[in-house]
């Protein structure tokens, strides 16, 4: 698949991995639609990827994804600004850690609320745009933590609900959408390094099953590189990645 000129949005586009994954798409030659929390946040994302592409289209956004008018006039402005996306990235989620004891009602609501419901919210609203493409494609960036087989995550129980949910959302809009060319893929790190995608030696450094490091960002954007690369007639449903080092499993989140 070639990115020149695809449409793609981007939710949680500030700081992190977000910022690393809207550099590289537009390193690619993707236009790009970015949504954070504050217009604050995503103007600074897109600020930092024309400073890294210079020739990049970049428009910025504020969408609280625990505000659901937040995400009904996003997907409304990017439809004023063009016919069609191509590629929906749903990467915004409230990070919550510690026992369900230790966190507060309010954590939880906002966990559930924007990584879940914000989440699916999100897709409702963009899948219009997104039937009106050639080649759609729905990407759900997960954890480990949400995953039965993974006891010893230290996320909150909270966070490993709401990414349950939004996997089993994503498992029965992959059904739903069976046979009308939109493709649904999940992709499930664990707890991973995020070097700049701008130093090319941190980005590059190979690291050994006898470091005791994490995966890095690197290694997730080449699982969602190869499964949008691939034909149309093949869909990449879920890449599960896992630490194969001598790193202990409960840093896994």
């Amino acid at each position: 698949m070639r990115f020149e000129n695809k449409k793609v949005v981007i939710t949680g586009a500030s700081p992190d991995f977000g910022l690393t994954l809207s550099i590289l798409f537009a390193r690619l030659g993707a236009e790009l639609f970015l949504s954070a929390r504050t217009l604050n946040k995503a103007k600074a994302t897109a600020r930092q990827v024309i400073e890294a592409v210079p020739c990049a289209k970049v428009t910025p956004f504020q969408v609280d994804m625990t505000k659901p008018d937040e995400i009904a006039l996003f997907a409304q402005e990017v439809e004023a600004r063009t016919a069609e996306v191509d590629i929906l990235i749903n990467n915004a989620s409230f990070w919550l850690s510690g026992s369900i004891l230790e966190v507060s009602d309010e954590q939880i609501v906002e966990t559930i609320n924007s990584t879940a419901t914000g989440c699916i919210l999100m897709t409702q609203k963009f899948l219009p745009l997104l039937q009106r493409s050639a080649s759609p494609d729905i990407l759900f960036i997960n954890s480990t933590a949400s995953l039965e087989n993974n006891p010893r995550s230290v996320a909150s129980e909270a966070f490993s609900a709401a990414k349950a949910a939004q996997s089993t959302f994503a498992d029965r809009l992959r059904h739903r959408l069976m046979g009308q060319g939109i493709r649904v893929i999940s992709i499930y790190p664990p707890n991973f390094d995020n070097p700049s995608a701008l130093n090319e030696a941190q980005w590059d450094q190979p690291r050994s099953h006898t470091d005791h490091m994490k995966l890095t960002a690197r290694h997730v954007f080449e699982c969602i590189q190869f499964a949008l690369s691939q034909d149309r007639v093949c869909s990449v449903d879920k890449i599960v990645l896992s630490n194969n080092s001598m790193l202990a499993n409960d840093n896994n989140a």
